[in-house]
Order: C-alpha cells, then structure tokens, then sequence
C-alpha cells in the first residue's frame, strides 16, 4: 500500500509539475493597420533635396499580421517571439491638387521579434500592458505601383534594385488586456516602430517607420 501511495504521490507531483510549465506558453495572432513612413536623412547636408522629397513623399496606411510565441518569466513579464509579414512604404501623388498619377511604394519585409512584454495593474479581467522589441527584418521584395485615374492602369515594377535585405528595427506598444477566458487573452495596443538600418545605400538614406493599432489573441497551451 505504502509503495501504491508512494506511486501515486509522484505521478501526481509531476504531473502538476508539467501543467505549470506549460501554462507558461502561450500561442496566438496579431494583426493590424499601420500608417507608414520614413525618416530621411542627406549623407552630403543637402537641405534642398531634403525639402523637395519631404513636400512630395506622404504616408500610406498597410495592413500587418503575425504568428507570436511567449513565454511568461514572471506573473507580470513575459518573453516573445514570432513570425510575421510587414509591409512598409509610402507614396508620391504627382498631381495633389487632383489626386491623379500617384506612385506606391511597398517593401515587404518576414519580421522576427524578440521582445518583452509588461502585464500589470490587473482589475477584474483587465489589465495594463506595455512591451518593447527588437526585431529582425528580412527582405522580400520591392515594388513600385504606377496608378493612373481614369485609366484604371496599374504598373508593377522593382522600387529599389539594392534595398538591403536584413534591416534592424526597434518598438514599443501600450495597450490593454482583457481575459475572455481562463486560458486565453485579447490585447488591443497602440505600436510604434522603427527602422535602425537604412532602406538603401545612397546620398539620401530613407529608415521607414510605422505607427499602428493592433489586436492580438492568445491562448495558453
């Protein structure tokens, strides 16, 4: 009886044992709007061409999404990672006035982030969350959109020839949490993102940026 109890007793702590150390993953999905753009700078000081692409490039709204992986340290901290697509970019409307002839640029990046995210001030089922990251862009390709009112005409052709194909890119969310279930979480946050490393080599180097709202599910496993 003593060696059945013993028995027991460890298949019952191992047990909870591993139920604890998987309660710490959890999986999900995140998607979201971003309004993007860039920041560009001139490697000779050329303040008038500076000007003259900062009056003519405008931000464009894309649309992201991502697989997440995290896993929590602490009640209130947890570590993450992922696999995502990232559409960056921006426009050019050649004829403002008449909204006619725009260009589109899109650089399509795989991103994987490694991040920390803050979970604190719980009440009820809500609760605070802030996080910080710093991912790795890995490019795709390149295109640039040719649309033409009236004519319904849409060119696609490569926007950048030698966009760098690895970029270094950083950012920060704040948002909130609501529990929908025991096991399972929805985030809704605001994130903001920016690239370390420059989209190309050249005199005016342009790092694109990105802010967005998000909305991420996940569940415990």
């Amino acid at each position: 009886m003593r060696i059945l109890f013993f028995i027991l007793f460890n298949c019952s702590a191992g047990l909870c044992i591993a139920q604890d150390t998987l309660s710490r993953w959890s999986w999900g999905v995140v998607g979201g709007v971003d309004v993007c753009g860039r920041q560009l700078e001139s490697q000779s000081n050329d303040q008038t061409a500076l000007d003259t692409w900062n009056s003519l490039e405008k931000g464009v709204y894309r649309l992201t999404g991502s697989f997440r992986l995290q896993r929590d340290i602490t009640s209130h901290v947890a570590f993450y990672t992922g696999l995502g697509y990232v559409n960056r970019g921006y426009s050019i409307d050649t004829l403002a006035d008449a909204g006619l002839n725009s260009l589109s640029f899109h650089y399509r990046y795989v991103d994987v982030p490694a991040g920390i995210v803050l979970n604190t001030f719980k009440k009820n089922r809500n609760s605070f969350v802030a996080s910080a990251a710093i991912t790795g862009l890995i490019g795709l390709n390149s295109s640039l959109y040719y649309y033409k009112d009236g004519q319904t005409a849409r060119f696609e052709m490569q926007a950048v020839p030698e966009m760098n194909r690895f970029v270094l890119n950083v950012s920060a969310a704040l948002g909130v949490r609501r529990a929908i279930t025991n096991t399972a979480n929805l985030d809704l946050y605001v994130s903001g993102n920016q690239a370390l490393s420059a989209l190309a080599a050249g005199s005016l180097e342009r790092r694109l940026n990105a802010v967005g709202i998000y909305v991420s599910v996940m569940s415990r496993f």
